[in-house]
């Protein structure tokens, strides 16, 4: 059941209840962590890879930093909920096999209707 503060436009799940529901899915070639980007333990990630917008998903396999191409500027992270659980399940498959094949960029194999977009606004530029 979603409540009115969960709602999020164009039917997407909070991004914690599509990690949560896919993680056993994915058990057996992925392995899903959550972070809180306030932590003192991670604050180089959250510098390193300018995590500013929540949320953000970024992909490592064996310690590398495994960047997706999905048509928008920054290849280095997701930005934005996933819109279903299948979705989350076909970018972690594509990471996947794009790093067992030692690719560090894969594209994206959502279409580009399924994909978050943003539009940046910079104050005092």
């Amino acid at each position: 059941m979603v409540t009115e503060d969960h709602k999020l436009k164009n039917h997407e799940l909070p991004i914690d209840d599509v990690l949560a529901k896919s993680a056993l899915d994915v058990s057996k070639f992925a392995t899903v962590a959550l972070v809180d980007v306030d932590s003192d333990d991670v604050q180089v990630y959250p510098h390193y890879f300018d995590i500013t917008l929540i949320p953000s998903t970024i992909f490592f396999h064996n310690a590398h930093h495994i960047k997706m191409d999905s048509g928008t500027a920054d290849h280095t992270k997701w930005i934005g909920a996933f819109r279903t659980k299948q979705d989350f399940i076909d970018v972690v498959e594509a990471i996947f096999r794009g790093a067992m094949k030692g690719k560090l960029i894969v594209n994206c194999p959502l279409p580009p209707e399924r994909i978050p977009r943003y539009q940046l606004y910079y104050k005092d530029v």
